[in-house]
């Protein structure tokens, strides 16, 4: 057995810490991985994958990874690749041979985005639904078009509804979106109606949190008739939106365990990446899948869940052990929860940043006790500054921020700003402004360029910003519509 230690002198990269190396050689069975910012956690998914092939547990081709964006999926796949590569350079040619020769590293591990998957098993097994495979995934904006269509054209009750069309029209593609990543129908909703007015009914004082509730849920009953017209509509057209490609894959793996084995049988580890954004309808599709003690590895943060707008939830990462147990139960036996571990040492921050980030998150913390305390990685210890200013103006603010990086460049280049030794100097593209509107960009740009800095506008809302791309802009609204009289 190759350990990681060995491994990673082997590629010549840094050596994993002891919670890093604990989740590289774990068993071939299910895992949650509790992963602090900054810890490694890519690092540590890229290096068991090597792990697993360089010690024969595996062959690349048969390992699936899972995230969120094609940015990340990408990175991953060719951090494994690059790895692969230089371990088949390395390996003593009697290592190679026992483990299947130049072959066994010819194959490349499926990493890709939960959607992607997701369309992928659709594309494969929509039939097994009376689906058509060849349904066309639509844009937001064609399904734009399609929904204010079917507004237009509704002349049903709108009393609770005093909305201009493109507000309705928002607000009903946001419903059908939450109904298809919760699993749930327009019926669903009614029944939620229903049970609402019954406890409405029995209250003797009703309060006014409590009528707003119900007028509120009124308003989604009311739209209700909308959201099925635009299912229909979709149908007729033989199209899904992304909200539909999730929920159906989700609804075929559930229906016929025969996928959940055909997957199984392709796939002998699989990687999940950001776990703590996933929502209901790709829990359903993930367990059905590859739940029952399947190797299943979930890394992520619960104190990261972004995506709650959506459907996700972070609870889903904190219940893993029990949605992907070691063995399910059967009749006299209790199932056994998968292990946790936990990656708290962050190798992107110095310790007095993560002191101050601990104690912002504190009520955070309070609610997740799961999520680790982050210690800084070697050579971060005692490093990090944090600095806190209050200003009476925005002027004032963006002045101090342009003196602060023209001080910084102007300083000692063997010494980082933290005050701790720094290898090479500082340059302007290592500062980052991160600012909380848009509207704030042009002060700090101007700011900037005043004091001679060289500034970089990330973004197309921060390009907006530039007075010659809004004369661009300008002159082609004044060009679709001469009455733009701003523009």
């Amino acid at each position: 057995m190759i350990t990681p230690a060995e491994l990673a002198r082997l590629l010549e990269i840094p050596e994993p810490t002891d919670e890093q190396a604990r989740v590289i050689e774990a068993p071939m069975a299910p895992m949650a991985v509790i992963a602090g910012a900054g810890s490694g956690k890519s690092e540590t998914m890229a290096a068991r994958v090597v792990w697993l092939v360089a010690n024969g547990f595996v062959r690349p081709e048969r390992v699936l990874g899972l995230t969120f964006t094609r940015k990340a999926a990408s990175e991953l796949g060719a951090r494994v690749r690059k790895r692969l590569d230089r371990l088949r350079e390395v390996l003593p040619a009697d290592e190679l041979e026992r483990l299947g020769g130049d072959a066994l590293f010819d194959g490349e591990p499926m990493v890709s985005t939960y959607h992607s998957y997701a369309a992928r098993l659709f594309g494969d097994h929509a039939l097994r639904e009376a689906l058509e495979p060849t349904m066309r995934l639509i844009s937001p904006a064609v399904a734009w078009q399609i929904c204010s269509r079917v507004v237009d054209a509704y002349d049903g009750p709108m009393d609770r509804v005093d909305w201009q069309p493109d507000t309705v029209t928002k607000a009903v593609m946001d419903l059908a979106g939450d109904l298809a990543e919760h699993l749930r129908t327009a019926e669903d909703v009614r029944k939620v109606g229903r049970w609402l007015d019954e406890r409405f009914a029995a209250l003797e004082k009703p309060l006014k949190a409590q009528r707003d509730i119900l007028d509120k849920h009124a308003v989604r009953e009311q739209l209700m008739p909308l959201v099925e017209a635009y299912g229909r509509a979709k149908a007729e057209r033989e199209v899904i939106d992304h909200g539909d490609q999730m929920a159906l894959a989700a609804r075929i793996a559930h229906r016929h365990p025969e996928v959940g084995m055909i997957e199984r049988s392709r796939f002998s580890v699989v990687l999940l990446d950001e776990y703590q954004d996933t929502s209901q309808a790709q829990l359903v599709l993930l367990k059905s899948l590859f739940g029952g003690g399947h190797p299943v590895t979930a890394v992520g943060d619960p104190c990261q869940s972004i995506y709650g707008w959506r459907g996700a939830s972070a609870g889903n990462l904190l219940r893993f052990a029990h949605d992907f147990p070691l063995r399910p139960g059967g009749p006299g036996a209790r199932p056994v929860p998968a292990p946790v571990v936990q990656l708290s040492r962050s190798f992107r921050n110095g310790e007095r940043i993560l002191e101050a980030a601990a104690r912002v998150q504190d009520e955070l913390r309070a609610e997740t006790k799961a999520v680790p305390r982050l210690v800084p990685g070697a050579g971060r210890e005692g490093r990090g500054r944090v600095e806190c200013a209050l200003f009476e103006t925005v002027e004032e603010e963006a002045d101090r921020i342009a003196a602060r990086i023209a001080g910084l460049m102007a300083g000692d280049p063997e010494t980082a700003p933290d005050g701790g030794p720094q290898a090479e100097p500082l340059r302007y593209s290592d500062i980052a402004v991160l600012a909380r509107k848009r509207s704030q960009f042009p002060l700090i740009r101007r700011a900037l360029e005043a004091r001679g800095v060289p500034v970089e506008v990330v973004g197309l809302g921060g390009l907006l910003t530039v007075p010659e791309v809004q004369d661009v802009v300008a002159t082609l609204r004044v060009m679709h519509d001469p009455t733009a009289g701003a523009s």
